[in-house]
């Protein structure tokens, strides 16, 4: 599976890149924490992408049903962030609150 935080692009635009860093870091715990509650293995982070395996190192019959259903809790994962991105020119933070996930 292959997981990419759309409108990356528009929000580096917007943010310090120490704030876009600090957000992508955020979506990368997320991404992982989801990932590994449904058995999945976090093989590579590319760019603002992240690469997913399911049924490795250790395969299991549902791995296709475990990467639908690790997708589609992504999706609410990400949505929890609540990203309020502000102008470089403004001060303060655009930083996501810190993970809630409980794995």
């Amino acid at each position: 599976m292959f997981c990419d935080l759309v409108g990356s692009t528009a929000l580096s635009a917007q943010l310090d890149p120490e704030d876009l860093r600090a957000v992508i870091a955020a979506y990368y715990r997320e991404v992982a924490a989801e990932v590994r509650r449904f058995g999945g293995f976090v093989a590579r982070h590319l760019g603002d992408g992240v690469l997913v395996y399911f049924g490795y190192p250790a395969a299991h019959e549902d791995d296709a049903e475990r990467a639908v259903r690790a997708g589609l809790a992504l999706i609410t994962a990400i949505r929890r962030l609540k990203l309020r991105p502000r102008s470089r020119s403004t001060r303060g933070s655009a930083l996501p609150p810190a993970s809630s996930s409980s794995t």
